[in-house]
């Protein structure tokens, strides 16, 4: 079959077709959803301001993600159902900026569970004077985010080419389809991001049992320390949450991924093509975390203010033999 003859295989697909207009739907919805989302986490006090930074980069990456698909979909369905043939390759230039878009939006997105593991490790074992900290810890850790992603993508797109390569035919806008490296460039980075998931969870679930342990015995603390204690566990129930959809997807996303890619010579070119963009459920993460996070905060809020106040009730007794003690 020829280059012109699998091109139109292609574009005349139905199932690659129903793929891209799924995802392009999905991804118009996440724009007003994630906008949403990143308004609410800047006009409620939730969480510790460095806290919600880590959450704003997610967001950002989301959208960036988002950015690109609508891009990359657009295109390639007007290309479609406008041209058949060699007419309907897709132009590389085009291809490396909406599919770059696309993986350092999906790259970010996966490293937020590592700056939250951090940042919440720093506020539990610094508690008597962590909420005092300023956000430029908070943005250290979103600049680590940003380094942890240009990792991921500069072993991505280690033997990709920036520029047309002779005598291949590109079919589809994909990283791999734009160098000479094997299936591996794609697939390792993406187990090492399985494996970071995973260690990230384990240690999140430790931070919690250390600060609940911590929390039973803030009688004998100072009270701005039990006031970081109570939001550290009200962070912990919320980013809970956050934390096991993080490391679903992105696990999920990873182990699906490589096993699709090893397979890939088994398939048709638009059966892989539509699979891929299928596994790549970003868009639909974003819009079921941001709803679900939404009431999930709002139901925790009332719940941690009346906690908040009845655990900050201190017998008045207890100033007297302080005071007592004081001036014996």
């Amino acid at each position: 079959m020829s280059a012109c003859e699998e091109m139109t295989e292609m574009t005349t697909s139905f199932w690659l077709r129903l793929s891209l207009i799924g995802n392009l739907v999905i991804t118009i919805i996440s724009f007003p959803v994630l906008l949403s989302a990143l308004h609410y986490i800047n006009s409620q006090q939730l969480f510790h301001p460095n806290t919600r930074i880590q959450i704003k980069v997610h967001i950002f990456a989301l959208i960036v993600h988002s950015t690109g698909r609508f891009g990359l979909h657009s295109f390639d369905l007007v290309n479609y159902f406008s041209n058949t043939g060699c007419d309907a390759l897709p132009d590389f230039y085009r291809c490396l900026i909406v599919r770059g878009l696309y993986n350092f939006g999906m790259a970010l997105a996966a490293m937020c569970s590592t700056s939250l593991v951090i940042e919440r490790s720093v506020a539990l074992f610094y508690n008597s004077t962590y909420e005092m900290c300023g956000k430029k810890f908070g943005i250290l850790l979103g600049l680590l985010q940003l380094l942890l992603a240009f990792a991921f993508l500069f072993k991505l797109y280690f033997d990709a080419s920036f520029t047309p390569v002779p005598n291949v035919t590109l079919y589809y806008c994909q990283t791999l389809a734009s160098g000479h490296g094997s299936v591996w460039t794609i697939n390792a980075p993406l187990y090492v991001v399985m494996v970071g998931q995973c260690v990230c969870r384990l240690i999140f679930w430790y931070l919690g049992v250390l600060t609940r342990r911590k929390r039973s015995n803030q009688k004998l603390q100072s009270l701005s320390t039990r006031y970081t204690l109570e939001q550290g566990i009200r962070s912990i129930k919320a980013l809970n949450m956050f934390i096991n959809a993080n490391c679903f997807v992105f696990f999920f996303l990873s182990f699906i991924g490589t096993t699709l890619h090893f397979n890939s010579h088994n398939m048709r070119r638009p059966t892989y093509f539509a699979l891929v963009e299928v596994i790549h459920f970003v868009p639909t993460y974003g819009i079921l975390l941001s709803i679900y996070a939404y009431y999930s905060l709002k139901k925790l809020d009332t719940k941690q203010k009346t906690s908040l106040t009845r655990s900050m009730q201190v017998d008045t007794s207890h100033y007297l033999i302080e005071f007592k003690k004081q001036i014996s």
